[in-house]
């Protein structure tokens, strides 16, 4: 979150309740004293425990004790009254209102039956001594949690300047000069693209190169027709329509928006506040329908002063650059990118689905069909197993135009999502890797060799040419009214937002603005030729794309087919190859040389590069070890400990596991065993080196460790139990997050190897031919084979098990099972519930709960159930049970809120 009104107006938020809080406190602590007075003077057990808890009731806001009184005193002071000045949430502590009622009757036992013993009563005064500590340390963690968030607060708005046990950037000079030496390379590289234009882009070598690529027959004449009617019809309704904007759609188009990370956190809550007001977003509603109905005179609003731009950092070490263009143009530039967005996936769509389009299948003889027909019957070669189907619906769910959305509803794709929701982006990438090594097991099992091949170009967003871009568009039938809008939007004025008042004004001359649902639709649409040139050149083989990163695999001749359909595509629309993304494996090939037609180089992922020898992805420790050095950077520049925490979760506990991707069963164990070790060897280097002489190394073991030493010096707060760096902000802990558990979780679930799994499918193979062939025995042929009549008569034995077996992808059931649990995710395993936790949980109020540790366990995900339970113990001994501190007592709004502001890495 950047630094600006907002933090300023949250720490005066936050002060102002720290205020209220602190009253409460010195109430509380005279209150506390008034209460061990009174027990301290008691002369004897009973009555000090009486002392004890009519004290505790009153602090708690506890009805009167009635048991006592006399019949005429009951009139005169009614049960039903609660303390005018309570100092702590009802239900607060680890007594509950029942455990206050029955001390009550055990103590006015006490006075008439000796059964009472005084152990009994000592054991009561120990019990309500504790809760008079439990409520004190309620208070004492409230008042320490304020102080963390104050201390976040003054880092957002910079008035922490240095802070102790905490490395200043100022004195490690590498971070600022290696941060600012990256961001001026890349910007550099990125202006010489955006504001140079094109100049070795021929149009009429593209329009020719597409009338090759979408005529060549009478069926794909056919649908490139449709498509265009489909496009010209689009474009004139929607600019021609009449009203376009309704309120209730400005909430889609808002939402979608917000999904893009255009906006500052200024804009931000501009746009939510519109939101929330019906007349306002009416209002918004019409200026933009007044834009869109002068579309053919649209320009940037402030071209002249041009769009701020800034470099933001990514934690792979890229730099992209962001358009911070007015908050009117963004919703309008949304609504139609969102519109032209979802029409030009359904027309793709279309296209896919049509005859113009092959369809990858096996090539069978049909003597062996008819063969098949004879033994089996006339369902024989229908094919209950088909995996060409399964990859057909795969490509087509999955990866065919994954960047476009499906509905307006649906909005913009997050380009690089971190994967909090199914099946998002990053859960995508995942699954392709799940798919590569599905498909080589599935392929060297069948064919004992396998290929694969990954590329993307070279800066494409910065470097697509304009001309590339329109002359696709204008060829699939968008007419010249949106190719002069399109225009205006590609040649924005830009001007960098580093480089101040004086800054020069430039006018995009290539590429598609970042995050951009408009810049999408041009991409994909260029892209969509590149998919169908290798459908073509393959005969229906697929080429599996996430924006414009390609990977191809199967045959090797097919690979080298696939390779030079890609090849023409980038020469003919003026791109380049990256030569550090591009690279080629080949599995099962025992030593023979790879054709020269494929590229070279290796086939990379995140830390992964896929290792041909072990015929798996490997994590690439080295690239870690970098990685390891720029997280020890990002965490020194953290100057208080929850940003601290924000970065460490970010870093450590998402990022990393990340690019380790997600565990899956064609992986096995040894892929998680592996990412447990890497996080093991990340956390123990890190944290090594962030050692210094007041603190040995040998006393930090590793996070927790090492902020508790941190609170402990900065705060002066120690013996903090490690459930509450774990346990959610709502009970009063740090969130932090705990990658180990998901992985653990995971690796219970993965039970057979992907040899074990194939060798079942053989097993059940044979067997299902057994019963074939006695159901032949018992019924005999089928007569609808062209055999019935050569064979008729003839002593015929049954059909071989290698002939029953051949063709396995298209007729083996159990190959097909093999080939969708092969790319099963593990679910996660929960811990089971003991009757500890379950007593601590169903003890959670209102006051102390959270979206993750709520009162019910059958709500908890299996990850929080692993972590509540893992250090649920810690927490009652420390603070009498799960929450550190009552909901009221922290600023939870004030955190919250902070968040929900994007996570900005130091550059």
């Amino acid at each position: 979150m950047a630094n600006g009104a907002l933090p300023q107006t949250l720490k005066s938020i936050t002060a102002t309740k720290i205020s209220e809080l602190s009253k409460q406190r010195v109430l509380f602590d005279r209150r506390k004293t008034e209460i061990l007075a009174v027990a301290n003077t008691a002369p004897d057990l009973r009555t000090r425990a009486q002392a004890l808890l009519d004290g505790i009731s009153h602090l708690k806001g506890y009805s009167k004790d009635s048991l006592d009184k006399d019949d005429l005193d009951l009139d005169a002071d009614s049960s039903d009254e609660e303390s005018e000045d309570t100092l702590t949430s009802r239900g607060a502590g680890r007594l509950q209102p029942e455990d206050h009622t029955n001390i009550r009757r055990f103590l006015l036992q006490s006075r008439y039956d000796h059964s009472v013993s005084q152990t009994a009563l000592r054991d009561r005064v120990t019990q309500l001594e504790k809760e008079l500590r439990y409520l004190e340390i309620k208070h004492e963690h409230g008042a320490f949690y304020s102080k963390l968030v104050t201390e976040w607060l003054s880092e957002l708005d910079g008035s922490i300047t240095s802070t102790a046990d905490t490395k200043s950037t100022d004195s490690d000079p590498s971070f600022e000069n290696v941060g600012r030496a990256e961001m001026h390379e890349q910007r550099a590289t990125w202006e010489s693209l955006v504001f140079t234009a094109a100049t070795h882009v021929n149009e009429d070598a593209i329009r020719s190169y597409l009338n090759d690529l979408f005529t060549q027959t009478k069926l794909s004449r056919q649908a490139l027709k449709d498509l265009r009617a489909s496009i010209q019809s689009f474009g004139t309704d929607l600019s021609s329509k009449g009203e376009w904007l309704t309120v209730d759609e400005l909430k889609w188009v808002s939402r979608a928006l917000l999904k893009t990370d255009l906006l500052g956190d200024e804009k931000t809550a501009i746009l939510k506040e519109f939101m929330r007001n019906n007349e306002v977003a009416q209002e918004v509603a019409d200026v933009l329908n007044m834009r869109i109905a002068s579309l053919d005179s649209w320009t940037w609003t402030g071209d002249s002063d041009g769009i701020p731009v800034e470099m933001r950092r990514q934690l792979n070490g890229k730099y992209r650059v962001f358009m911070e263009e007015d908050l009117l143009d963004a919703l309008l530039l949304q609504y139609i990118g969102t519109m032209w967005a979802v029409k030009l996936r359904k027309v793709f769509e279309r296209f896919l689905n049509s005859n113009a389009w092959k369809v990858l299948h096996e090539d069978i003889p049909e003597d062996h069909k008819e063969m098949r027909k004879y033994f089996l019957g006339r369902e024989a070669n229908s094919g209950s197993g088909k995996i060409n189907e399964v990859r057909k619906n795969t490509y087509t769910d999955e990866y065919f135009m994954s960047q476009l959305p499906t509905s307006n509803v649906e909005g913009a794709r997050e380009y690089d999502d971190e994967g909090s929701k199914p099946k998002n982006a990053l859960d995508t990438k995942h699954s392709l890797l799940h798919l590569l090594i599905t498909e080589s097991i599935i392929h060297k099992h069948q064919r004992g060799d396998f290929t694969a091949i990954r590329s993307d170009f070279e800066w494409f967003g910065p470097s697509m040419p304009h001309a590339t871009m329109l002359t696709v568009l204008k060829y699939f039938g968008v007419s010249d009214l949106w190719i002069k809008f399109f225009v205006v939007f590609l040649e924005a004025p830009l001007k960098f937002a580093q480089d101040g008042a004086e800054g020069s004004v430039q006018t995009r001359k290539r590429g598609i603005p970042m995050s951009h649902t408009l810049g999408d639709c041009f991409g994909e649409s260029v892209l969509f030729c590149m998919d169908y040139a290798v459908n073509q050149a393959t005969d229906g083989a697929f080429l599996y794309r996430l924006h414009d990163d390609f990977w191809f695999w199967g045959a090797e001749n097919t690979c080298v087919k696939a390779w030079q359909a890609m090849e023409q595509f980038s020469q003919v629309m003026g791109l380049k190859f990256n030569t550090e993304k591009t690279g080629t494996v080949q599995m099962g090939l025992g030593g023979s040389p790879m054709q020269s037609a494929l590229p070279t180089g290796d086939i990379r992922w995140g830390f992964l590069v896929l290792d041909a020898q072990q015929e798996r992805f490997i994590i690439d420790q080295a690239q870690v070890d970098q990685h390891i050095e720029e997280l020890s950077r990002q965490l020194s520049s953290c100057k208080s400990v929850f940003a601290w925490v924000q970065a460490w979760n970010s870093y450590f506990g998402r990022f990393f596991t990340n690019n380790f991707a997600k565990p899956v069963i064609c992986f096995g164990r040894d892929h998680i065993d592996m990412a447990i070790s890497t996080l093991s060897r990340i956390e123990r280097t890190l944290f090594n080196k962030t050692a210094d002489d007041k603190t040995p190394s040998d006393q930090i073991n590793g996070v927790t460790d090492y902020l508790r030493t941190l609170i402990a010096d900065r705060f002066d707060v120690h013996d903090l139990p490690d459930g509450f760096f774990y346990y959610p902000i709502e009970l009063g802990g740090l969130g932090l997050l705990n990658p180990f558990i998901r992985l653990l979780a995971m690796r219970e679930n993965i039970k057979e190897t992907p040899r074990k799994l194939l060798h079942k499918a053989s097993l059940r193979d044979e067997r299902e031919y057994e019963a074939a062939k006695e159901k032949f025995k018992k019924d005999g042929a089928d007569a609808s084979s062209q055999f019935w009549s050569e064979w008729s008569g003839k002593s015929k034995s049954f059909m071989s098990l290698e002939d029953y077996t051949r063709y396995p992808e298209m007729f083996s059931p159990s190959l097909v099972d093999v080939y969708k649990q092969l790319t099963h995710v593990p679910s996660e395993m929960s811990v089971a519930l003991t009757g500890s936790f379950d007593m601590e949980q169903k003890s959670l109020h209102s006051v102390a709960s959270a979206a993750s540790i709520p009162h019910f366990y059958g709500e908890m995900t299996p990850y929080w159930k692993w972590v509540a339970e893992l250090y649920h113990e810690g927490m009652v001994r420390t603070y009498g049970g799960l929450a550190a501190v009552n909901r009221e007592f922290i600023p939870l709004g004030v955190v919250k809120t902070l968040q929900e502001g994007k996570f900005r890495w130091q550059s």
